[in-house]
């Protein structure tokens, strides 16, 4: 599905399987199937200014001190410019840290993916913790 005569809609439903996938390996905290999703370039960003180069966010992917039980992406949009794909979203995790309940978090986030020799890398992470479902409802 890599070729130059791809449509805009062959072009979203493969981000939108490329993400399923890398979504799969964080939960699996499997970076070894993560790391050919990435462009040698790839930088994590957060809304407070950390990054994290591509070993770095590997090395935290299979780090994570916590049991991913679900993560999933809502309100995924996908906006192509010729070699460039842009994702926005929401990825929604349920996660539990030893001995404690599970917990749900929200993260906004955008996702920048780079067509390179017919295959399509993510280059750049953006993401945005959100508040929890009941510091969303605070203000009603």
């Amino acid at each position: 599905m890599s070729n130059s005569t791809n449509t805009a809609a062959d072009v979203t439903e493969e981000i939108l399987q490329i993400e399923r996938d890398i979504m799969v390996a964080i939960k699996n905290k499997d970076a070894a199937t993560l790391e050919p999703m990435l462009g040698d370039d790839f930088i994590y960003r957060t809304h407070f200014g950390a990054e994290a180069d591509k070993g770095e966010f590997l090395k935290s992917i299979g780090s994570f001190p916590v049991e991913i039980l679900e993560i999933r992406g809502e309100e995924l949009k996908v906006n192509v410019y010729g070699e460039t794909a842009v994702l926005t979203g929401v990825q929604v995790a349920e996660a539990r840290a030893p001995e404690a309940k599970a917990e749900e978090s929200a993260v906004a986030f955008t996702d920048i993916f780079v067509r390179r020799d017919g295959r399509w890398l993510m280059v750049l992470a953006y993401g945005v913790e959100l508040p929890s479902e009941p510091d969303r409802n605070a203000n009603c």
